[in-house]
């Protein structure tokens, strides 16, 4: 998983899978990237990914409404460890931004300055 910095804009986000350049999408101008690693919580969003479309597939050859079900439990889960895979990561890219000397504030909290 990728996130983006804007220096400019001192925002981080998500860097959706499809961008090429790293560029803020609020500003566009120059951010960073910062990487990620992948935790079991990403393998199992992975997962569900294939699985609930695979039920729904599988419901609409069957007719049977167990796999309906099971599909939006799925879905739901989904959901839900996708967006704690989220915050755990920006909490990660968080601790790995480096403070701009411009802001005093932040240098003094890290006991920098």
């Amino acid at each position: 998983m990728k996130f983006l910095y804007c220096p400019a804009c001192k925002e981080l986000r998500v860097k959706s899978w499809y961008a090429i350049r790293n560029t803020c999408p609020r500003c566009r101008g120059e951010a960073r990237a910062i990487d990620i690693p992948r935790t079991k919580m990403t393998y199992l969003t992975y997962a569900l990914y294939v699985v609930v479309p695979g039920l729904v597939a599988v419901h609409l050859l069957t007719d049977s409404d167990a796999y309906l079900y099971a599909s939006v439990v799925g879905l739901v889960a989904m959901m839900i460890v996708s967006y704690i895979d989220i915050t755990k990561g920006e909490k990660i890219a968080r601790a790995k931004i480096k403070v701009a000397s411009s802001d005093l504030r932040e240098f003094r909290k890290k006991g920098w300055a």
